[in-house]
């Protein structure tokens, strides 16, 4: 590596060195222009640093990439990069078209250089909360009750709702499904308000529904790719999730699972990154694991995976399925069935 790029990518980076430098930063998060967040303690903060323009966020991409090395580009062609800084610092950079115009995103992980005993762990509580393996999570028993009361007929709509609503505040993994045109998309955005707002969410899309669908939350960052990606194109839907797990979100909203990307949405979902919402076509919630087991099987990793095996898979990671009809000719848009992991499990 030479001196001179040694150099530069310092120089360039000088806007983050108080951020870099501050105890206890584990995140540093630039979603647009002028706007900085940093995760400190489990807590995202956010500021104003009018220096970090859209011509300063892309000269430090260029510099971070060049610095990285000779093969590696940022650029229109290629919008995402992902790159060592000189310090040991991980940091991800997206431009458009792989994200809204006019924005730049950057996530910064710093390296934790601090070591804690098992003791240190011990006295904080780590140790105290471990519940036994057969024992029901309380959120889930909360939500199973409500369940049942889903069919009831005076109270059950209102049920339906809370339902909903607290499955999305929960953290829960939900597919919403229907035919095009029942209206998959506008109930995901009417969802996606349930959101606790100071959460991270990175949204991915091919056409820009998404993105105006989170009007009150401010740590968001919006990508997109197009919608005749082949499977080597440098941006996909596939491509993007990857590139969410380098950007700390506590959520990742996939607009619609079309193909073999449903393989890394469900995969991203295991790893942790729970409350996640999409949407696919199907005609019952049935019928939800068998398509998305067939785009599965589309997935190169997963063609050693048998069908019960997906299946098995899928019905582990997902936790609501909610199926919507438009019934042109009666009673218009409306929810048909809600499937619910536990209900499922208790039968």
């Amino acid at each position: 590596m030479s001196i001179d790029r040694d150099i530069s990518i310092r120089q360039k980076l000088k806007p983050f060195n108080q951020f870099l430098q501050m105890e206890g930063v584990t995140e540093i998060a630039v979603n647009r222009p002028g706007q900085l967040y940093y995760e400190r303690e489990g807590v995202w903060n956010q500021v104003s640093l009018p220096s970090l323009t859209y011509d300063a966020l892309i000269e430090l991409g260029i510099t971070a990439a060049k610095y990285s090395g000779d093969n590696v580009n940022f650029s229109k062609t290629e919008p995402i990069v992902s790159v060592t800084l000189p310090d040991g610092e991980r940091a991800q950079f997206i431009q458009p078209p792989a994200c809204s115009p006019e924005l730049v995103s950057l996530t910064i992980r710093k390296p934790s250089l601090k070591i804690i005993s098992v003791d240190d762990f011990y006295r904080s509580g780590f140790f105290n909360h471990m519940r036994k393996a057969e024992e029901q999570n309380p959120k889930d028993e909360e939500l199973l009750e409500i369940y049942e009361h889903l069919q009831e007929y005076e109270e059950g709509a209102k049920k339906r709702v809370e339902f909903l609503r607290k499955a999305v505040r929960y953290g829960k993994n939900i597919v919403i499904a229907g035919e095009t045109g029942s209206g998959k998309t506008t109930f995901m955005k009417a969802l996606m308000q349930d959101i606790p707002r100071d959460e991270r969410i990175v949204t991915i899309e091919d056409v820009p529904e998404l993105v105006h669908g989170l009007p009150y939350h401010d740590n968001k960052v919006c990508l997109f790719y197009p919608s005749e990606a082949k499977r080597n194109s440098n941006v996909t839907a596939a491509s993007l999730m990857r590139s969410c797990l380098r950007m700390k979100p506590d959520r990742i909203l996939l607009a619609e699972l079309r193909g073999p990307e449903t393989f890394d949405f469900l995969n991203i979902c295991l790893s942790g990154h729970g409350g996640s919402i999409t949407s696919c076509h199907a005609g019952s919630c049935e019928d939800v694991f068998k398509y998305l087991a067939l785009k599965v099987q589309q997935a190169e990793d997963a063609k050693t995976m048998t069908t019960e095996q997906i299946n098995r898979y899928l019905q582990d990671v997902i936790d609501v399925v909610v199926h919507i009809h438009n019934d042109k000719k009666g009673i218009g848009r409306h929810i048909t069935d809600i499937w619910f992991k536990p209900a499922r499990l208790k039968s």
